[in-house]
């Protein structure tokens, strides 16, 4: 039995003000959280990878929010313990996401569906950056921020597993967004900081000390936080409020805060009719408040506001004097050239992406779109992709390039087996026979038809390029 506090019980008894539905809260608040995952379909075919899994014997339930969302129905085929090592989720084919959390960017994709900038301002782990990425087809610009620089980490190394290039990762506290970036973005997603009320499912913990004082607390820098994403939202932009937590002074009364300020620019985007069924979560504003038992899921509360489109009065200015001290610089076409040939042995072309390449030192990288509108505004931990590394002998392609862009290689590719995947990502060296269609040098080794890292090619095997701290212990290939 989890430990829930009496004073939420008392206090979430007089939000619901139903017995019925408050006994409904507490049951499923004690009943494991069934497990889902999203297919990626920047590294996968949502129906191979469906196929795959129904021909392993599990069933997969659509998600009603997510087209490319799944629950795993256990009771025909339980998971193996630590499924996130199975191949395809290294490789990025899915992320495992609950399904509650799939919800907001649905709802962003729906009031705004061609954002060209788009800010998360909470975005670690990454789960709702790389699910914005993938609806973007990695177009355009995505700003994502955490707070916690070790929480960083988590979010770029899943932004790489999961073939995302058109990122900016920033380290800022969210309230600074509204000054720096007055009404830039077309979109923004704040999924903030919150209660966690709605996570009972998963940590037996989140309600054992709950009281009002600590939610009236973290609900004034929710406060703050809505009032920095609306001004930093251009007029006619999109913004998606969002919380995994279920008490009203954190959802309703935060977006009520904004409504008050604003009454003059923001108005309410409905969500009623975002999937069938929602009518039953949404509330009386065009919210949805999702309580666990009325979709056997984690609780979640979800908001949409559309700015009032007026004329831009703070246009961006560009300021050479913070520009100046921006690391990059963009290519030469000597240096291009040079590139170009390297990655003619892979049959890549890099054509369409050359006016987006930058250099820092012997560094080449691949800049999103947009990325002069934000240089002197943001301090970017990391922008973009790193593509290759130049030395004496020439340029040397890096991990994040081949998982990035490894779909545009043509030739110089290797299958691998299962075993032999499972092997890469040991860390070990790959035995093969001698290919006519391999000649010696760089090679994009694939699994299942996605590229997962490079090689070098010596012959009878090859030698393995994966970056050191993405060697895994105990990978599995067998669903």
């Amino acid at each position: 039995m989890k430990n829930i506090s009496p004073d939420f019980i008392a206090h979430i008894s007089q939000q619901l003000n139903d017995p019925d539905a408050l006994q409904a809260l507490l049951d499923y608040s004690q009943k494991p959280l069934r497990k889902s995952i999203r297919i990626n379909p920047l590294r996968a075919n949502k129906e191979v990878v469906v196929n795959e899994w129904q021909q392993a014997g599990y069933k997969l339930d659509p998600i009603p929010w997510c087209d490319d969302g799944f629950w795993i129905d256990e009771t025909y085929k339980p998971l193996a313990d630590g499924f996130g090592k199975l191949l395809p989720h290294l490789a990025g084919q899915f992320y495992i996401q609950e399904s509650s959390s799939m919800l907001p960017v649905s709802a962003l994709f729906a009031a705004h569906p061609d954002p060209t900038m788009v800010l998360d301002v909470a975005a670690a782990p990454g789960s709702k950056t790389t699910q914005i990425s993938a609806a973007m087809n990695n177009d355009g610009l995505v700003v994502a921020n955490e707070l916690s620089s070790s929480r960083l980490k988590v979010l770029y190394a899943n932004l790489e597993r999961t073939g995302v290039s058109n990122t900016i990762l920033c380290h800022h506290d969210g309230r600074q967004f509204g000054e720096a970036t007055k009404q830039t973005f077309d979109a923004i997603l704040l999924d903030a900081p919150c209660g966690g009320e709605g996570t009972v499912r998963k940590d037996p913990e989140a309600l054992s000390n709950w009281s009002l004082a600590s939610v009236l607390s973290i609900s004034e820098l929710q406060k703050e936080l809505i009032m920095s994403a609306f001004n930093a939202l251009k007029p006619g932009g999109t913004l998606v409020y969002s919380t995994c937590t279920l008490s009203k002074e954190e959802n309703q009364l935060v977006c009520q805060h904004l409504l008050d300020t604003h009454s003059n620019s923001v108005e309410i985007f409905p969500l009623n009719a975002l999937f069938a069924g929602a009518d039953k979560v949404a509330t009386p504003e065009g919210y949805l408040h999702l309580y666990p038992h009325l979709f056997d899921s984690e609780g979640f509360f979800v908001a949409c506001f559309k700015k009032k489109p007026t004329p831009v009065t703070d246009k961006f200015n560009h300021d050479s004097a913070l520009s100046s001290r921006f690391p990059f610089s963009p290519l030469t076409n000597k240096e291009y050239q040079e590139l170009e040939h390297h990655c003619a042995a892979l049959g890549w072309s890099l054509e369409p992406h050359k006016k987006q390449l930058w250099k820092r030192d012997n560094e080449i990288w691949y800049f999103p779109q947009g990325i002069e509108k934000l240089i002197g505004k943001l301090r970017m931990s990391r922008i973009g992709v790193k593509l290759a590394e130049s030395h004496r002998s020439g340029y040397r392609l890096q991990h994040q390039a081949a998982t990035t862009f490894g779909h545009e290689f043509k030739q110089q590719v290797y299958e691998l087996n299962s075993q032999q995947a499972v092997e890469y990502y040991q860390g070990r060296d790959i035995s093969i026979e001698k290919s006519d269609s391999l000649t010696k040098g760089e090679v994009a080794v694939l699994y299942q038809g996605t590229v997962i890292g490079l090689a070098k090619n010596l012959g009878n095997k090859l030698k393995n390029s994966l970056p050191r701290n993405l060697v895994q212990d105990n990978p599995f290939a067998t669903l």
